[in-house]
């Protein structure tokens, strides 16, 4: 089997995703759901409006990057990587979430015991359990796809992937002319183009373009426009009113997405490892997880509300880098691979093996 290779390019768009997150909810998603009761530069603001899209971006990449990790995978070993890359973090992230907001008597970001208890499974929304952190529905949106993954892997379909993309796109279509809940929540629906269009990009990648990979690209680009134009129309995050940019702005971003995997794919653009883009793959993950709700309490928190909101955000932002990186290193490391060993004992025993004849790639999307 070809070993797959190393795209820097997408762990650098994993940071800019993450930075756009950022943005959005400090500079704009915090005012508008009342959270910051101080604005941005407005020049700033008009910008963050946009941010919300990192998540659309991280969902390309993850089909990108999950096509590449179920490539030669067995059922195990896929779960094995998705648990031991996706729950340390995570573990860690929803306890320090309720932790900051119980030491704080946060009334708008309290969560009870069980709430945390639930959070911890990752599947808090077959409950129907609040999140611990809003920022953590993406992840919901994640698992969907994974276990859409696993079901093809376990039935030996990942040979007829492009089929299963189009049946894939038709529900998705089906759902942009008549929006059903169910096909939304448990098959990624309203996503399900994104992730379709980073698969096929991968398989570009390996294979090159043929008239079915290229019909199935136009299909998921077309139906990504039609979400992204209906979505920024329709201005609605949850229950609320939040302004997400003007539709056109939401379709050229979104254009701009698939011009660049296009770059990607072809050979055009192509990055070199250095440091900054090591760590925007490392710390990409524990940042989505640790900034939100965290980085409301701590700039909401009395005793230096004097200092300029700009420099408070980019405080925050710093501390929450280093703490990213403290669980990167003590706790995302060393709990990964004892995770993988547990799960897949003989990965990490002698002799090679065919499914990790590759290097596993830091490129998967969490929500994200």
């Amino acid at each position: 089997m070809k070993t797959s290779p190393r795209f820097h390019q997408i762990d650098f768009l994993r940071g800019l995703a993450c930075l756009s997150v950022v943005a959005f909810h400090f500079l704009h998603r915090g005012q508008q759901g009342g959270w910051l009761v101080e604005s941005a530069a407005p020049w700033l603001q008009s910008m963050a409006e946009l941010g919300h899209l990192g998540v659309h971006l991280f969902f390309m990449i993850s089909g990108f990057v999950i096509l590449m990790t179920a490539e030669g995978a067995t059922v195990r070993s896929f779960i094995a990587s998705r648990v031991s890359r996706l729950y340390p973090a995570f573990w860690v992230g929803v306890l320090l979430t309720a932790a900051v907001a119980w030491w704080s008597g946060s009334e708008t970001f309290a969560v009870t015991p069980v709430q945390v208890l639930v959070n911890l499974t990752m599947v808090a929304h077959w409950a129907h359990v609040e999140f611990v952190d809003g920022a953590y529905w993406s992840l919901a949106v994640e698992l969907q796809f994974y276990l859409l993954v696993i079901v093809l892997l376990h039935f030996g379909q990942m040979r007829r992937i492009e089929w299963w993309t189009a049946a894939w796109l038709l529900v998705s279509s089906v759902h942009a002319v008549h929006p059903m809940y169910p096909l939304e929540f448990w098959l990624d629906a309203r996503w399900a183009p994104l992730f379709a269009a980073g698969m096929l990009f991968y398989r570009v990648s390996r294979q090159g373009w043929d008239g079915q990979r290229a019909l199935l690209m136009l299909w998921a680009f077309s139906l990504t426009l039609w979400y992204g134009w209906t979505g920024a129309k329709a201005s609605k995050l949850g229950h609320e009113t939040v302004l997400l940019g003007l539709p056109m702005q939401v379709v050229l971003c979104l254009v701009l997405f698939h011009a660049v995997f296009l770059l990607v794919v072809s050979g055009r653009w192509t990055m070199r490892a250095s440091p900054l883009v090591y760590w925007f793959g490392a710390l990409t993950y524990p940042v989505y997880l640790l900034h939100q709700n965290i980085g409301y309490i701590v700039l909401m928190a009395p005793g230096w509300r004097q200092i300029d909101f700009h420099l408070r955000v980019g405080l925050v932002l710093g501390g929450v880098v280093v703490l990213a990186w403290l669980v990167n290193r003590w706790v995302e490391r060393p709990l990964s691979r004892r995770l993988r060993a547990l799960i897949e004992p003989a990965a990490s025993g002698p002799g090679p093996r065919a499914d990790h004849a590759r290097p596993e790639p830091r490129t998967e999307s969490v929500l994200r």
